[in-house]
């Protein structure tokens, strides 16, 4: 008999929209809150409250959907999806309520402004300077517009490949390309004037 943790994200959705909710839930909530959670911070720009009222947000409509899982794209590419979606939506009620400033728009080119993450985690003094570079880096990937800071959060870490940014995007793939390039100039550009 295999154990949750030897079974694919696919068997555990299909053990969910079975009935069988809270072990298989709690296997994938193990394996994927973590990047889930740093994934939505950085479209929150750092904001952990967001980050943490959003993934529980996901990871009810993922359990409650489970059903809705056909398995034609990944469950990882699937749960960004919805993760995506519930950010875009948080977005719209936080800019309808004027709590967020209109120019900042999820297709804006211009730069956040006062954003900075914090990593929590204590750092060995051996890792203190690429702990500090590190800051750096997530400062400035929180100063590019939503649209670039995605597409950079999902390439580079969460490893995905251009062809599935793009489709977790619903973006063509030369878009994707055009916009992993135009990100990297930035932060490029902000990693330069911070450091210089």
């Amino acid at each position: 008999m295999q154990t949750l943790d030897s079974l694919a994200d696919e068997a555990l959705m299909q053990l969910i929209a079975l009935g069988e909710i809270a072990q298989p839930g709690r296997e994938l909530v193990r394996r994927h809150q973590p990047a889930l959670f740093n994934r939505l911070a950085y479209l929150a720009q750092g904001d952990r409250h967001v980050a943490a009222d959003l993934a529980q947000k996901v990871w009810e409509k993922v359990l409650g959907g489970a059903a809705g899982f056909a398995g034609q794209a990944s469950f990882k590419t699937w749960l960004y999806t919805i993760a995506r979606n519930a950010f875009i939506d948080w977005l719209r009620v936080e800019r309808s309520r004027g709590q967020l400033p209109l120019e900042q728009d999820w297709d804006e080119d211009g730069p956040a402004v006062g954003v900075e993450l914090v990593d929590e985690r204590p750092q060995p003094d051996a890792q203190l300077l690429a702990s500090q570079d590190a800051a750096r880096v997530r400062a400035a990937l929180c100063q590019l517009a939503p649209i670039y800071r995605e597409a950079m959060v999902l390439r580079y870490m969460e490893g995905l490949s251009v062809e599935e940014v793009a489709s977790l995007t619903g973006q063509k793939l030369e878009t994707t390309r055009t916009r992993l390039r135009y990100a990297k100039t930035q932060l490029r550009s902000l990693l330069e004037d911070a450091h210089g």
